[in-house]
């Protein structure tokens, strides 16, 4: 996904220098998919994130632990957020990664998915039925699942929102994962893009090269850590993960580190020499210093308790005599969990491991002192007493401080908001309704920041009314009230991403398929007379080529001289360009010099001509009718002065100008190669997913944006002044909206969903 997407935001990585506090704790990598919308969305994200890594980097235990609780507290700050206002209502999946001395754990709840690859086997996580056993931010707890491995040079990790498995197969993205090395990655991500039709996924791709495990073991690791472990392959808790191979796997190693507020202040076991290696002279030091002289010997005696040995049942470690420690070095700590199979325990007897020390003299039992009696003994119970009560006291005062901080900031939010309600007045007294929307704007803001503070009070709930009253108003929002019943539906397994139409007839590009639908309605739109099914497909062979995968569809009008008959234009992944009409069939197009085109992704038909959208060139190149085919030269669109970034380019649109959506819903305008002074008007609520456009030809017409995330579509005039907005009266037929196609002769707007296409007259 393009880093300027909105949704972007929603994966956060951190990865500590060495010598940062945190570093000691490995990189951890947080991707969260809202399911939802809500004008506190990206303030919710952001506090989950905060959340999470905050757990992460300061609560003690083993890793897949300490990620469970950073799940929890990132269902915990939603979930409150949803309580202070249930206008709120989101929820949302969570995968939280990390990557600590070449061992790798996941904590997920939701849908989000990993695959993990290795050089024997690829593993998906969590499996699907548990994907969708319980979102965070529900009253419900949710589940969570939690996967260990260790981490081997080249094994590969690709975490990703439940789009992934929907947009693209799991045979294919786990292909990609398998093959993806440090020199490939960023092959692999454009492949990956590809397959998914360059749809804005949000996904994040590793691929571990072991320095960080060189770089550690340069560090003087603790015992625990140091030594080499047994390789496991690693299931999730319970059960085996899923993934392409399904041998039994045992149990794998779960990594165990203190909290970050006193890594700083632990020992660390002293590593026992390797064969043939000679200890450093502070070893030495240390075991001068473990040979005590006399007038020392004696000093320890009793100054020192008596040492016990014995097994803590609980915990299953031996409490045996602990041998004095060198210090740290910064950021380490000896608190590294033994609960990795075949790892040496930390506290076990210094002898075991090979260290040579002496035994300290024997020392006398230790004598506790007398009790206190009198006047001191009650003078301790009442400082006992009086510390707790002195600290629920503080304690207590300092949330009743954050609370009213947190109320006079909401209630100042809210006279803000108020405060911008009176500039709408003035804006709207002068007919100037672009300010009057950016107050109004501004005003919603307000009462968003203050519902977080104060949740909603009536004063809020009242002002909201009287926002959203004005917004209606302003913003001239449109019911369509034929959306009641579809033209043709789809089923749950289809991917429905193009639609163009021509009188009659009507072509569906189905991504999903990889296949091209034709359907015939009747004169008046409103039924289908005739369904021929698929027309063309990836896979099939015409004139003698295979067609590979398809990206996009458009229309080309019969050309005097040229082409007698009107026919459909099919692209697919390969840049080959097929022409399909009813009386033909399907053909080949001939392109002169298709062999220097190097990633065509859009495709569009202007008097006559034909312009593709090559993204590895970022160049648009136009061929005109010549011959039996395109058979002369295409001519670079923009000038070399002026190129254009097709990077993440999902819509093309020509009128005599070139319009260009790309994924972060920005629209272009460019005219002859030079791009000229556009802007979309800032509305309230504007920056959702915008995934397809369309327009009228003539100039003075208008374009229609498809806003997948907020289910509406935005009228605009060609010089970026908002018009209108269409929605949905009974709100319901635009969820998962997915393409539009204007039909300038009957005035009817076509419009494209997941489920189903529907046909609506222009509203007058």
């Amino acid at each position: 996904m393009d880093h300027r997407n909105p949704r972007a935001a929603h994966l956060e990585i951190v990865e500590p220098a060495r010598g940062d506090g945190r570093a000691a704790r490995g990189s951890l990598y947080i991707l969260i998919e809202l399911i939802g919308s809500s004008p506190v969305s990206s303030h919710a994200v952001h506090e989950m994130q905060s959340a999470a890594t905050l757990t992460y980097y300061s609560a003690g235990g083993p890793v897949s632990q300490v990620l469970r609780q950073a799940v929890t507290k990132a269902h915990e700050v939603l979930r409150n957020m949803n309580r202070s206002s249930p206008d709120i209502d989101l929820q949302a999946g969570i995968i939280c990664a990390a990557i600590v001395q070449g061992h790798l754990a996941i904590a997920s709840a939701g849908p989000p998915v990993a695959f993990v690859a290795t050089e024997e086997r690829l593993d998906q996580f969590p499996l699907d039925e548990e994907r969708y056993a319980g979102n965070i931010g529900s009253e419900l707890d949710p589940g969570i699942h939690t996967y260990r491995h260790v981490l081997s040079k080249g094994d590969a990790l690709l975490l990703g929102e439940s789009e992934w498995i929907l947009q693209s197969d799991v045979r294919t993205i786990g292909g990609a994962v398998v093959n993806a090395s440090v020199s490939n990655m960023q092959e692999m991500v454009a492949h990956l893009r590809e397959q998914g039709d360059n749809a804005p996924l949000l996904g994040l791709l590793l691929v571990y090269s072991d320095e960080e495990r060189e770089a550690d073991a340069g560090m003087g690791l603790p015992t625990a850590v140091g030594a080499s472990p047994p390789v496991h392959e690693v299931p999730a808790e319970g059960h085996a993960a899923g993934g392409l191979s399904f041998s039994e796997r045992a149990d794998g190693p779960a990594l165990n580190l203190p909290s970050a507020a006193t890594m700083q202040h632990q020992l660390a076991v002293p590593v026992p020499p390797r064969p043939g290696v000679k200890a450093p002279w502070h070893r030495g030091a240390l075991r001068f210093l473990r040979r005590p002289s006399g007038w020392f010997s004696s000093l320890l005696q009793g100054l020192l308790p008596e040492r016990k040995t014995g097994r803590d049942d609980e915990a299953g470690r031996i409490d045996a005599p602990q041998p004095e420690a060198e210090p740290t070095p910064l950021g380490q700590s000896e608190e590294i969990a033994s609960d990795f199979p075949g790892l040496p325990e930390e506290d076990a007897p210094v002898e075991s491991q090979g260290e040579e020390r002496m035994q300290l003299p024997a020392l006398p039992s230790y004598a506790p002192p007398a009790p206190s009696q009198g006047n001191r003994r009650r003078l301790i119970i009442a400082i006992a007493v009086l510390i707790p009560l002195l600290t629920s006291a503080v304690v207590g005062a300092a949330f009743l401080r954050e609370g009213s901080i947190n109320q006079e900031e909401g209630l100042q939010l809210v006279e803000l908001a108020d405060s911008k309600l009176l500039e709408v007045q003035q804006a709207l007294s002068v007919e100037d309704r672009t300010t009057a929307r950016a107050s109004l704007s501004e005003a919603q803001r307000f009462l968003d920041e203050a519902i977080v503070l104060i949740g909603v009070t009536d004063r809020i709930q009242e002002l909201s009314e009287v926002i959203s009253t004005e917004l209606q108003e302003l913003l001239q929002v449109r019911a369509l009230y034929s959306l009641d019943v579809p033209l043709l539906a789809y089923a749950a397994d289809a991917e429905p991403q193009r639609v163009v139409v021509s009188n009659q007839d009507i072509y569906v590009f189905d991504a999903a398929r990889q296949a091209v639908l034709h359907y015939r309605t009747n004169s008046e739109r409103t039924l289908l007379e005739e369904d021929s099914g698929v027309i063309l497909q990836e896979g099939d062979t015409v004139s003698g080529i295979t067609v590979g995968r398809l990206v996009d569809i458009s229309w080309q009008p019969r050309i005097a001289g040229f082409a007698d008959k009107a026919s459909l234009l099919v692209l697919d992944r390969n840049n080959n360009v097929f022409r399909y009409n009813r009386l033909d069939g399907a053909m080949h197009l001939a392109l002169r010099e298709q062999s220097t085109l190097s990633s065509v992704g859009q495709l569009g038909v202007y008097n006559g001509r034909l312009y593709l959208a090559d993204e590895g060139s970022d160049q648009i190149y136009r061929y005109s009718p010549a011959g039996l085919a395109y058979d002369d030269p295409p001519t670079a669109w923009f000038s070399e002065q002026i190129r254009g970034d097709l990077a993440g380019l999902i819509a093309l649109g020509i009128d005599g100008d070139i319009w260009l959506l790309s994924e972060d819903g920005t629209l272009l305008r460019f005219r002859e190669g030079q791009q000229l002074p556009f802007s979309l008007e800032r509305i309230p609520g504007l920056g959702g997913l915008i995934v397809d456009f369309t327009m009228a030809e003539h100039s003075d017409g208008m374009l229609y944006l498809a806003d997948a995330t907020e289910e509406r579509i935005l009228v605009y005039d060609k010089e970026g002044r908002y018009i209108q907005q269409y929605v949905d009266a009974e709100d319901l037929a635009l969820a998962g909206l997915r393409g539009l196609f204007l039909d300038e002769v009957t005035g009817i707007l076509y419009i494209l969903t997941k489920s189903g296409l529907y046909a609506h007259p222009l509203p007058r």
